[in-house]
């Protein structure tokens, strides 16, 4: 492992230790006031600031403003990343052919820059996943409530698989829909759905009444590590419930990529 650490480095080094970086392998991380312009599906510029830019050996390039986890620009891996100065700046420019598209960032300043030769063979392993929700709840039915009893685990229907399909203690069928991300509309219209395809616990090929909803005997329960509002809201007026397994929020507003048109 190689660390190279640069304090303040004039536009000439900041271009050597960066290309150094990029035909070793290696990743380069600079921080500095800089300007930064795309092109490619859209266009768009970000007017000088402060911030982190981070370069990968395998192409993939980000740019970090001091708030919010996400880059605020980025190319993704399979591109390429180069360096020049230009007009007295330097200049890193990531680019890729499939779309065509190129983030360029001029640095003004460069406050600091470093180069590790970063080696890392480990797998990412994550707990608190929805597999482990579902198993969590099987064995646990009373999280949910109590006196809960699970009737069967992923119940096959024309919408999909149902989660579960249990009876509460006075004997009333509940449809359990389980999401591992903050619950959205779309998984309140997926579980008013499901919902839909039962009435008085039968399937509508048992009932020739069709579809139905929550308050002809069955209930139906969305279960999240959280809600919003409005979401809560579209439950309890449709008749539907929300269970909130904060224990597993880790990421509960789900994960999102930023977009090179979100500038």
């Amino acid at each position: 492992m190689v660390v190279e650490q640069l304090e303040s480095p004039d536009p000439d080094a900041v271009v050597e230790a960066a290309k150094t970086a990029f035909r070793n392998g290696a990743m380069l991380t600079v921080e500095a006031e800089c300007e930064v312009e795309y092109e490619g599906r859209t266009s768009g510029y970000l007017g000088p600031g402060d911030r982190i830019l981070v370069a990968k050996p395998d192409g993939t390039f980000l740019v970090h403003q001091p708030t919010g986890h996400k880059p605020v620009n980025w190319m993704p891996g399979g591109g390429s990343v180069s360096t020049r100065v230009s007009e007295g700046e330097p200049v890193l420019l990531a680019r890729r052919s499939n779309p065509t598209e190129r983030v360029e960032v001029r640095i003004h300043e460069c406050y600091g820059l470093t180069r590790f030769d970063a080696t890392d063979g480990a797998t990412y392993e994550e707990s608190g996943t929805e597999a482990e929700m579902h198993e969590y709840i099987a064995e646990n039915p009373d999280v949910l409530e109590e006196g809960l009893r699970i009737v069967e685990h992923e119940r096959e229907t024309k919408y999909g698989f149902v989660d579960f399909y249990a009876v509460d203690a006075n004997g009333t069928p509940v449809v359990v829909e389980v999401k591992r991300i903050q619950a959205t509309l779309n998984h309140f219209d997926q579980l008013q759905r499901y919902v839909s395809l039962y009435e008085d616990g039968k399937t509508p090929a048992e009932s020739p009444g069709g579809g139905v909803t929550a308050g002809d005997g069955v209930r139906g329960m969305l279960v999240a590590p959280s809600a919003s509002d409005r979401v809560k809201r579209a439950l309890r007026d449709n008749g539907l419930e929300f269970v909130g397994l904060s224990e597993f929020g880790l990421d509960a507003k789900g994960s999102t990529e930023a977009k090179l048109t979100d500038f």
